[in-house]
């Protein structure tokens, strides 16, 4: 099965960097750049509500039952229509699709922030998450679009800090908001800069020259069909699993089982999102490095388990800080083998969008139930520490997607030009 696979496999990849991608001088860093503000954005829109629910819900008067899905909607989205959004994106323009999403979240957040009812604000979540969606589904054909194949590693590690930054930022902004002008000012100043970021890249950003000759039921049955897609989406699954169930339970385990002060929790939830941040870098390094990408995903996942075993099953605060810290520093080798991955396991140029959408559905799938399923466990098992197991699990089936991997990765190793992987 994977000899008879690896053809078309390395077939896909040579049509990505070699003739069939667009011919470009050299990388244009401004429209990666452009691309990673944007996505500032929708990591902020996509953290933006936790920090502000309390406000919310006293000037709302939401239950907790309303909040949860004003919160959540937007991960069912992206749960349900991921896929087929890539396949869109890709039969009819990315850039175009890039450039509504924005236009989404913008609308969406205009709307949260008028709203003075559950069913509007619940509307403008459903907006803000279908932005979300077209934008990232569309960010990695314009970063192919934009950059020559020895430069995709930096520009995919630099994208897929997208989410730790934006969130990250949004933490850190949201008690200033909170505490002088109040939550709506907060969905204010994000819809702003996202008008800002729409400009920006309706200007800045090449669109690309692939897309649009494949119908879109052949997009999702030639993407969905290739393996290495596949382990991709479930090494993803297993990671996003593991990072969001700690950062969602992370406060009320601290608050509620070690007697830390709500301040307290929050700094540590957002020093664990911003972490992050430097272990996507680390592994554009390696793979800048030629370190092989299965191999760096496996490393990512195996240090989670390893990590999650300190944090869950030791009890020395220090260590179990320690611990969290390197879950999350660790783990961020993971994203940026599985985004830069992507394109290079798309079946051709056309196909990055479908196979983009393929990725963003598994993660959204895992942020929708894993949580849950960590949090059964614990109510079931006599507390957090029982957790544990199933973050061995996810660890190891992740080690074992990135260990499959391997063969197709090897194969398109062999059949691309040395100065074009």
């Amino acid at each position: 099965m994977v000899q008879e696979d690896r053809g078309t496999q390395a077939a896909g990849h040579g049509s990505l960097v070699g003739a069939g991608a667009p011919t470009i001088p050299a990388s244009d860093w401004r429209a990666v750049w452009v691309v990673f503000a944007a996505g500032l954005a929708a990591g902020a829109y996509m953290s933006k509500v936790p920090p502000a629910l309390p406000a919310m819900r006293a000037d709302l008067g939401l239950t907790l039952v309303e909040s949860g899905f004003v919160h959540t909607v937007m991960y069912a989205i992206g749960a349900a229509a991921g896929v087929f959004a890539g396949a869109l994106a890709d039969r009819f323009g990315q850039k175009r699709f890039a450039l509504i999403g924005l236009c989404f979240m913008l609308l969406g957040g205009l709307l949260g922030a008028t709203s003075h009812e559950y069913p509007l604000l619940l509307s403008s979540r459903f907006l803000e998450g279908l932005g979300f969606l077209l934008l990232v589904i569309a960010a990695a054909p314009l970063l192919v679009a934009a950059t020559l194949p020895r430069d995709r590693p930096t520009a995919f590690s630099i994208w897929s800090c997208y989410m730790p930054t934006g969130g990250t930022l949004i933490l850190l902004l949201a008690p200033l908001a909170l505490a002088t002008l109040g939550w709506r000012s907060l969905w204010i100043g994000l819809t702003v800069y996202t008008a800002v970021c729409a400009l920006l890249v309706a200007k800045c950003v090449p669109a690309p020259s692939f897309g649009g000759q494949i119908g879109s039921l052949a997009l999702l049955r030639e993407s969905l069909t290739r393996p290495g897609t596949l382990l991709l989406c479930l090494a993803f699954i297993c990671y996003v699993g593991q990072w969001i169930s700690v950062m969602t339970w992370l406060p009320t385990f601290v608050v509620g089982e070690r007697g830390a002060s709500q301040t307290a929790a929050s700094l540590l939830t957002a020093a664990f999102v911003a972490v992050n941040i430097p272990g996507n870098l680390l592994g554009g390094l390696l793979l800048k490095r030629r370190v092989p990408r299965w191999l760096v995903i496996a490393l990512g996942a195996a240090a989670m388990g390893f990590t999650a075993v300190g944090l869950f099953a030791f009890g020395s605060d220090a260590l179990r800080v320690a611990c969290l810290l390197a879950f999350s520093l660790l783990g961020g080798l993971v994203p940026v083998g599985v985004f830069s991955g992507a394109p290079v396991h798309a079946k051709s140029p056309q196909h990055v969008g479908t196979t983009n959408g393929m990725v963003m559905q598994a993660s959204h799938l895992s942020q929708f139930v894993i949580p849950i399923v960590v949090a059964w466990v614990a109510t079931r098992t006599g507390g957090w520490g029982a957790s544990l197991g199933v973050m061995l699990l996810l660890s190891l089936v992740g080690i074992l997607a990135a260990f499959a991997l391997a063969p197709y990765e090897r194969a398109i190793r062999a059949l691309t030009p040395i100065s074009r992987r």
